[in-house]
């Protein structure tokens, strides 16, 4: 027969593991909430200048093949920077992707972390009525 201070022990311990995954869960929640605002804020202000930029690159492109009497070292210089613009657009796209991707990991682990917290308490639950049970017998 198992002492009954093992059930009492091991329901603290269920106890606090419990608690541990609800403070990391919601620690995840507010860190994936506050990334967001991040995220709101820097595409808020990159934004307006990422238009900039692609509107400065159309016009770069526009004036270089505008520009015929222009040398061609010259012209071959500003399609360069035109390019490396555009390049650093796409990596920025990209950049975007990835952290939307990481965010949405990021919430999904949350919410399997709270499941798996909502199934801690349940057999937490589970030793308290057992050990009630233990102490009518």
């Amino acid at each position: 027969m198992i002492p009954s201070w093992v059930a009492v022990v091991t329901g603290i311990s269920l106890a606090i593991l419990a608690l541990a995954a609800i403070a990391i869960a919601l620690s995840s929640v507010i860190a994936v909430l506050a990334l967001r605002t991040f995220l709101r804020i820097l595409e808020h202000l990159a934004g307006p200048a990422v238009s900039d930029v692609r509107q400065l690159v159309a016009t770069i492109r526009t004036e270089a093949d505008s520009l015929v009497g222009t040398s061609r070292d010259l012209r071959a210089r500003i399609v360069k920077a035109a390019d490396a613009a555009e390049a650093r657009l796409a990596d920025l796209d990209a950049l975007f992707e990835v952290v939307q991707e990481e965010v949405e990991t990021t919430a999904l682990d949350v919410a399997a972390t709270l499941r798996n917290v909502r199934r801690g308490l349940s057999v937490l639950e589970w030793g308290r009525r057992a050990i009630k049970r233990r102490r009518k017998h």
